[in-house]
């Protein structure tokens, strides 16, 4: 027809919504039976599975956006990191995607893309709870404050993961052991099912940092809801294994229940200086404890991490070797579990 335009013809990508909820949040009944996230949640496409399997470098970053109702929307698009300005369609295939959030411990699933016709949910093949990605808390989330009277919240307990000489330690397993849960039978009645309680185990964050959440003392102890006055403060010793390369190191803390407990790691440090103060870099150091060495920062700093279970060590001979230096020794530290003891400045000249 003559002087209309012609007619253009789009077909839409398809929105589909994913369930992602904060699982500590709805295991302490803290904002219903769904509690959304905290913060902004990225999804990334970390590889191709069918019908080829190849990892995706870098990984596609999907368009996301929350809505209402706390769902996040995917609409079948992604961005480039390099490029984020510019829009990709998502095509035909199952992804593995990796879900993150500042606060939360990284979750996996796998997306099949395009939809089954007729489908507005994602669905996340996983027992349990296959309508839901479920995100663990960090070691940075903005965990409940210790107010329960009588002890009877959670109990929180923290650390770092360091190697030898002060680097952190990303990625390695963080766990409560031997603590048994009560069965439902054994509870007092009033308490409401447990479930599965996953967050008696982490993984240390990029910073080395973890921290673990125990349920209120009444899921794995039988004492009294009020315990007689000279039971208090209550407190039990708990068994925290950390999963470090060489081979795992179960520590024994003795925790106050209902309060927030620090597993502290034990260390030496100090500073090697040489001519007029001027820090010196790169100094091997030495102690007659283990083999297990430092080495001087820029700032001629250093710090020297034992292992979770080392005891204590009276006159530790402390030794800094710059190159092409005679080395000196220093005996007046002792070593002290659970401490970082300072080492006198060892001075060159």
């Amino acid at each position: 027809m003559d002087g209309l335009a012609p007619l253009l013809q789009t077909t839409h990508a398809p929105l589909m919504a994913l369930s992602v909820i904060d699982r500590l949040a709805q295991a302490l009944r803290l904002g219903g039976r769904y509690p959304a996230p905290l913060g902004d949640i990225q999804c990334e496409a970390l590889a191709l599975t069918a019908p080829l399997a190849r990892p995706l470098d870098p990984p596609r970053v999907l368009s996301t956006f929350l809505n209402r109702a706390g769902y996040l929307i995917l609409d079948g698009t992604w961005r480039n990191p390099e490029e984020p300005e510019r829009l990709y369609p998502l095509g035909a295939g199952t992804y593995l995607v990796r879900v993150r959030g500042a606060l939360y411990q990284d979750a996996e699933f796998l997306l099949s893309w395009p939809p089954a016709e007729g489908e507005r949910r994602i669905p996340i093949p996983q027992p349990g709870n296959p309508g839901s990605v479920e995100l663990l808390p960090s070691s940075a989330y903005p965990l409940p404050d210790l107010t329960e009277r009588l002890q009877l919240g959670p109990t929180i307990l923290r650390g770092t993961a360091f190697a030898a000489d002060g680097t952190p330690l990303a990625g390695l397993s963080a766990e409560i052991v031997n603590l048994p849960l009560l069965a439902s039978p054994q509870l007092p009645a009033e308490l409401p099912p447990l479930g599965d309680w996953p967050f008696m185990r982490t993984r240390s964050s990029r910073s080395g940092d973890w921290s673990l959440v125990l349920p209120g003392r009444r899921y794995y102890d039988n004492a009294p809801e009020i315990p007689a006055p000279a039971d208090l403060p209550l407190e039990r010793q708990l068994s925290v294994r950390i999963g470090y390369s060489g081979a795992p190191v179960t520590t024994v803390q003795t925790v106050l229940l209902g309060s927030e407990h620090g597993v502290r790691n034990t260390a030496l440090r100090g500073r090697v200086l040489g001519p007029g103060g001027r820090p010196l870099a790169g100094v091997p150091i030495t102690t007659s404890v283990n083999a297990r060495t430092s080495v001087t920062r820029a700032d001629g700093g250093w710090t020297l991490y034992f292992d979770l279970n080392q005891a204590a060590v009276a006159q530790v001979k402390v030794t800094a070797s710059p190159p092409g230096r005679p080395p000196k020794t220093d005996t007046s530290a002792t070593l002290q579990p659970g401490a970082t003891v300072v080492v006198p400045s060892f001075q060159f000249a």
